[in-house]
């Protein structure tokens, strides 16, 4: 007789939370209320994480468009010589195209040929052993790579 009464008593109170659990609204494992459905173009990023940090603001590469260094400074009103120093790191092949890995001021930076490292700095040619660089007085700079060749 006690089993049966503790029998029923267990049944009536799975059923009580049965009916409980029934009740209570459940929020769904992917809440489609915060998703944002915008126009479908992704934003620049802000910063390449593969990169560390630095003082000065990284050259942003546009596509079709020249490298561009926010933190330049302006040009003098006398024609300057061949300032810029660079270390040429290495080069990727991608898409038929060489891309140079160029190491400015602590920064590294890729660049392609007819890109614009600083105001007046012009890739002219890019190999796997140099890059070659015109002024702003149209002299051409070559810089090798570094480091160590296979």
């Amino acid at each position: 007789m006690a089993f049966r009464k503790v029998s029923i008593a267990g049944l009536a109170l799975g059923w009580a939370v049965s009916l409980f659990a029934a009740q209570e609204t459940r929020i769904p494992l992917v809440r489609r209320d915060l998703l944002v459905f915008g126009s479908g173009v992704i934003a620049a990023p802000v910063r390449d994480i593969f990169r560390p940090k630095s003082t000065a603001p990284p050259a942003v590469r546009r596509a079709g468009g020249p490298a561009v260094n926010w933190a330049a400074v302006p040009q003098p009103d006398a024609p300057p010589s061949f300032t810029l120093s660079l270390s040429y790191i290495g080069s990727i092949k991608s898409g038929g195209q060489i891309i140079a890995l160029v190491s400015r001021s602590g920064q590294t930076v890729s660049v392609g040929e007819g890109d614009e490292i600083a105001p007046g700095y012009k890739v002219v040619k890019v190999t796997a052993e140099a890059i070659v660089i015109q002024g702003p007085n149209s002299e051409r700079k070559t810089f090798p790579r570094k480091g160590d060749r296979p």
